[in-house]
């Protein structure tokens, strides 16, 4: 009996540390799934598929971003991976400025530990219940660093990944580890993953974006 219960709990341990299936997270044709989202008084951000599967961005002082909401095993993910390229983007700014933040793109992944009705992207993402990593390519800090969100006080931090000088017209690989982030930005254990959002800025600098984003799976 006492083998028979030591297996038994050997499967169920495997079985809760067993990581989530990967989900892809699609940019297709007329973008189905996602939502934009415009900001009022700002001219609105460019979104749309290529040929390739990636989603191109262009912004001509201007801001905007796309969202999505997340269901299923996708909502158990911990881990996340995808390229991105800038062809054009704004010059190095200050993260933690508002008003003064610009940034090519920043990749938002958003969390709630309890369930929410069905809300406009802006409703979720300003609920108290709501938190954010965003990961940026833009700025001026080190990779890695953890910046307060000047938007989103204590709900929302920067994760800091490429600075504003990284390579121009080349795709850079990343891969994330978004549990180990959360705990770092937030000091506790992370939530469920709702959604994501991929966002870029140029009106602040009046400067111009042009990136995109390809490969985007959560696991």
């Amino acid at each position: 009996m006492r083998s028979t219960l030591v297996a038994a709990f050997l499967v169920l341990a495997a079985a809760l540390i067993t990581p989530a299936a990967a989900e892809a997270i699609r940019f297709a044709p007329g973008l189905p799934g996602w939502t934009v989202v415009t900001f009022p008084r700002i001219a609105p951000a460019q979104f749309a598929a290529t040929d390739d599967g990636a989603l191109a961005i262009s912004t001509d002082t201007a801001a905007g971003m796309l969202w999505r909401p997340l269901t299923g095993p996708a909502r158990e993910a911990r881990k996340a991976r995808w390229r991105w390229r800038v062809d054009e983007g704004v010059a190095a700014t200050d993260l933690m400025r508002r008003g003064a933040d610009d940034r090519a793109i920043g990749l938002y992944f958003v969390f709630s530990d309890r369930p929410e009705p069905a809300a406009t992207p802006m409703e979720t993402l300003t609920s108290p219940a709501v938190t954010t990593l965003v990961y940026v390519f833009g700025g001026d800090r080190p990779r890695g660093s953890v910046i307060a969100s000047p938007h989103m006080g204590g709900r929302g931090k920067f994760i800091a990944l490429r600075a504003a000088d990284a390579s121009k017209r080349v795709w850079h690989d990343e891969s994330v580890d978004l549990a180990s982030d959360y705990t770092r930005a937030f000091g506790r254990s992370m939530p469920a993953l709702i959604g994501v959002a991929i966002s870029s800025d140029s009106d602040d600098t009046r400067a111009r974006n042009r990136a995109r984003v390809q490969g985007l799976v959560v696991e």
